[in-house]
């Protein structure tokens, strides 16, 4: 029997022409299993013959794509342009920003690099080493939150950085990075900060970051006056066919970027509302479902991991079964790294996914550095019936006056609690701290009444 391995598509930022990944697709009918993947940074996986593999890499460097090994040296640079215009956003951060952040790097970085509009709750901050955030109350500058696994603690750079020079700060921290590490933040700080006079701006405001539920990101939506749809296969990788039938219609209804999106997911934004017949057409001719429970979506999981997506369809088949509610819930299949995102991580414990533990974070709160066990050596049976037992936990919390015990092992992170407005349909957060009456939801509009007041938990970086 073949063995079977992969290749990564680096997808700078998560943008990629329709003209591109038509190619890509054509490639992996040629040469590879006839479906692409969506790694969870934005990247595109190819899996194929062992013996094919290097057949596959130069199809793919014929037609103009970087490709890395299944542990890349070069990580797919992160950014959440794709949420922009659809999501919240900072009112100064244009789709060309990001954009022109890409496009000034002319190498490949070796540590990951994300770039975030902290407004927006789709793509979560810090999955990065270099995560760059941008500054709301100072156009055009972004923090830096640098996040190494040697250290036991998250930093912010002293300065705020300006956009147009990102690519030459990571270059230069990289330098010092791999040629003189072990270093301390303070010695990394030092060095680049000597060496390097880029333009900055004091930090003069502590960066507020408040994580979120996850908003809705699959099926179509009208925004302004056009449309965007999140397009998501429950088998976790996308026909061949079908992508190159997306790509034409996008080519053909002068759309100009696709959004691959670490949910495995894809978002087609600025659909034209004249031909959306069109792409309920396209869906319906390939059989791809719109509108999943939230119960499907808000999962992480390990790339090219057949058995891991296996899982997670037998587990949300089983929630539906046994009427479990996931509501601001995320999950994670694989080990804890400091890339997880999830509230939840459910950890194999045997190569063949029959024993598991199950962990959450303290409080259920993103950004925790701390975790705790809520069961160990389950069998796959009994999962189901586990994280039942959890959600119960969860919602149980939920009505205490106070959320205590946020704490951090970093001392530079501080927890804060703060009330906002959810949608019930869709669980949007509002960007207003009151509702005026005539307040709609800027994802489903729905109406003011239709909100409701949460509690939310968020962080705080500080020198």
């Amino acid at each position: 029997m073949d063995t079977i391995t992969f290749v990564r598509v680096l997808v700078a930022g998560g943008v990629i022409t329709p003209d591109e990944l038509q190619r890509l697709a054509v490639v992996a009918q040629q040469h590879a299993q006839g479906s692409i993947e969506v790694g969870f940074r934005q990247d595109l996986l190819l899996a194929c013959a062992t013996d094919q593999a290097a057949a596959l890499h130069t199809a793919l460097g014929e037609e103009g794509f970087w490709v890395e090994a299944p542990q890349p040296i070069h990580p797919n640079i992160v950014s959440s342009v794709v949420a922009q215009n659809i999501f919240d956003k900072t009112s100064w951060l244009r789709s060309g920003d990001y954009l022109d952040i890409l496009d000034s790097f002319d190498f490949k970085p070796r540590l990951k690099v994300n770039l975030i509009d902290p407004a927006q709750e789709l793509i979560r901050p810090l999955t990065g080493e270099l995560n760059f955030i941008a500054a709301a109350h100072t156009p055009q500058f972004w923090y830096l939150v640098v996040k190494f696994p040697e250290w036991d603690k998250s930093y912010v750079w002293n300065k705020l950085i300006d956009g147009e020079e990102i690519a030459q700060w990571v270059h230069q921290i990289e330098r010092h990075w791999f040629e003189k590490q072990p270093l301390t933040f303070d010695e990394l700080c030092g060095l680049v900060n000597e060496g390097f006079g880029g333009r900055t701006r004091p930090l003069t405001t502590e960066l507020k970051l408040t994580p979120k539920p996850y908003p809705h990101h699959e099926g179509i939506y009208r925004y302004d006056d056009r449309y965007w749809a999140g397009l998501y296969v429950r088998e976790g990788v996308f026909k061949a066919d079908f992508l190159q039938e997306l790509c034409a219609l996008c080519i053909k209804t002068k759309i100009g970027r696709l959004y691959p999106t670490p949910f495995k997911t894809f978002i087609v934004r600025d659909i034209p509302k004249e031909t959306i017949y069109q792409w309920d057409r396209l869906l319906g001719l390939f059989g791809v479902h719109t509108h999943y429970s939230s119960l499907e979506l808000n999962w992480q999981i390990p790339d090219a991991d057949a058995a891991a997506i296996a899982l997670k369809v037998e587990l949300t088949e089983a929630f539906e079964r046994i009427k479990i509610r996931t509501s601001s819930l995320s999950f994670s299949i694989g080990t804890r790294s400091p890339d997880t995102t999830s509230t939840i991580v459910i950890e194999p414990l045997d190569a063949h996914y029959q024993a598991f533990r199950v962990v959450y974070s303290p409080n259920f709160f993103i950004g925790n550095s701390e975790w705790h066990t809520f069961a160990e050596q389950v069998n796959r049976a009994d999962l189901p019936e586990t994280l039942r037992q959890l959600t119960l936990v969860y919602y149980q919390q939920l009505s205490t006056e106070k959320r205590g015990g946020l704490t951090q092992k970093s001392e530079s992170i501080k927890p804060v609690v703060q009330q906002v407005w959810q949608c019930r349909h869709c669980l949007t957060i509002a960007e207003h701290t009151t509702l005026p009456l005539d307040y709609q939801c800027s994802m489903c509009d729905a109406l003011a009444i239709d909100f409701g007041q949460i509690e939310m938990s968020g962080l705080i970086f500080s020198q």
